[in-house]
């Protein structure tokens, strides 16, 4: 038999148990104590009135009072109530608070839920460097707000990396676009960059407005979360056209992509995009903890913030994309 079960039987045969013995009591109490006093009340006081040849008005008290004190004593008996059913649901209740006891004492054994936290504690970490260096910038006249990203993200890089839960063995990015108009059109630059694979920031990629993850995400203004690239839902959706190439479905199955919007402007400073070799890294769905998009997210926030710092300054953060745009 097991455990539960046996609990339940024991807690049936206690309250049957105090429930005879309620009953054992109350009759006690009315029958025999109550009783007997009454009877032996009423029986002295005809008693004294036989042997006086009277029934004084004392006698009629008496016997008044014994009926009282009978009444009295028997409501008393009866309203006494059986605590075994209270007991038993504080039992229940200390077997409740047990279990969510060992609820809790699992989820923090779990290792899932406290790479959560340490997920978290990774990204308070970042933002708070990042704000550093933005704070710093501003005692600088000649710090672009492409340096300034550049700078929250190199100073950052630690706790980023653990904020978006990349592993050793993973091959992520992480890059800040800024939209330059070009000929016409608008074209994404890597202006900021983290690679697990490096290259020169010269190298990367420029997307144009509508193409790729970053393009279609300034053009919507809108964040983009791909959870694997290889899906056939997904992969004509986000086609590179001439600007695809041979490592791309190895290097960038799952990613994340987030506007940087400053102020009222109706289109976005630029994009900021985080990638990751592994299917299903970056998800719309929730997560427990902190998820591994929230990252982007705070790069994003941080990116405006560095771009408006720049600008309040009275640098036009544009004229440092063209030049770099050119160069």
């Amino acid at each position: 038999m097991d455990w539960p079960t046996l609990r339940t039987e024991l807690a049936s045969a206690f309250s049957a148990y105090a429930a005879t013995l309620i009953r054992l009591a109350r009759f006690i109490k009315v029958v025999l104590t109550i009783g007997g006093a009454a009877a032996a009340a009423v029986a002295l006081s005809i008693d004294i009135a036989h042997a006086n040849k009277e029934i004084s008005a004392w006698t009629i008290v008496g016997l008044a009072g014994a009926v009282l004190v009978a009444l009295g004593s028997m409501f008393d008996a009866l309203k006494e109530n059986d605590a075994s059913h209270a007991l038993i649901t504080a039992s229940k209740a200390l077997d409740a608070v047990h279990a969510r006891e060992l609820e809790l004492n699992e989820i923090l054994a779990d290792s899932d839920y406290e790479n959560a936290i340490t997920r978290g504690l990774h990204l308070y970490s970042s933002m708070d460097v990042m704000r550093g260096a933005i704070e710093q910038s501003l005692d600088l006249d000649d710090a672009s707000a492409t340096t300034i990203i550049q700078t929250c993200l190199s100073a950052a890089s630690n706790s980023l990396l653990g904020a978006f839960d990349f592993s050793i063995t993973d091959t992520w990015t992480i890059c800040v676009f800024m939209a330059v108009p070009e000929s016409g059109r608008v074209v994404l630059r890597c202006v900021a960059h983290l690679r697990k694979i490096q290259c020169d920031i010269a190298q990367a990629r420029a997307w144009p407005e509508g193409v790729g993850v970053a393009g279609i995400a300034y053009s919507m203004n809108k964040e983009i979360i791909i959870k694997d690239m290889s899906s056939p839902d997904v992969a004509p959706m986000f086609g590179l056209k001439t600007l695809g190439r041979e490592y791309d479905k190895v290097r960038y199955a799952s990613m994340v992509a987030v506007p940087i919007s400053i102020g009222n402007n109706p289109k976005p400073w630029g994009v900021a995009v985080a990638t990751s070799d592994q299917p299903d890294h970056f998800s719309p769905e929730p997560s427990r903890g902190v998820a591994t998009t929230e990252p982007a997210r705070a790069i994003a926030a941080m990116s405006a913030l560095a771009a408006k710092a720049a600008e309040a300054r009275g640098r036009r953060p544009g004229e440092v994309a063209s030049a770099a745009a050119k160069g």
